[in-house]
């Protein structure tokens, strides 16, 4: 099959080709990388470690593709779940994994074409990283999933084991309160 071939077929069905031929696993790799790396920066105090957990995801993933079930879980959920429990296993053997320090992304705004430009987003970086500060590893778990991960509510709730509408709600109430902490923050100035 070529590139273009793999690109309309879902999920459920590469992971039934992957099962009858390993070499087929890359078309998944190359659809989830970025998302489940992405995820990993969000939840790894270094690249190194991001990178060994993402690696880590995929290896596990292809040795337990067998076990998908698509009727369980749509597989970007099954994936995201092996991804998590990564992290949480790490934690639990004492290498210690953090959130990235938050310190460590400010000050890398966004290249834009005047100084002005650059300062002003500079700003609203250090503003927004200030206020995720409030949050829970909880919610900031859930922003992590949802915005880093692209992952849906019902994909959430499987992996976390809230239900759908308590994800929505938490999820609701994090970013309120980010909102209000940056008006709060914008009218201090």
């Amino acid at each position: 099959m070529n590139q273009t071939e793999w690109v309309v077929l879902e999920d459920t069905t590469i992971a039934a080709c992957v099962v009858a031929d390993p070499n087929n696993f890359l078309v998944l790799y190359d659809r989830y990388f970025s998302r489940v790396y992405t995820y990993m920066r969000y939840r790894s105090p270094d690249v190194y470690t991001a990178d060994d957990l993402t690696a880590q995801t995929f290896a596990q993933a292809l040795a337990k593709i067998a076990s998908y079930d698509p009727e369980k879980a749509p597989f970007a959920a099954w994936l995201f779940a092996i991804a998590r429990n990564l992290v949480n296993d790490n934690l639990r053997r004492g290498r210690r994994i953090e959130w990235v320090p938050l310190d460590i992304i400010e000050g890398q705004a966004v290249q834009a074409n005047s100084p002005e430009k650059q300062a002003e987003l500079a700003d609203e970086q250090r503003r927004l990283l200030s206020a995720l500060k409030t949050l829970s590893a909880e919610k900031c778990d859930l922003l992590a999933l949802k915005f880093a991960g692209e992952m849906t509510n019902r994909e959430i709730a499987r992996i976390t084991g809230m239900s759908e509408q308590n994800v929505g709600v938490t999820l609701h109430r994090a970013i309120k309160k980010l909102r209000k902490r940056l008006e709060e923050e914008v009218s201090h100035e």
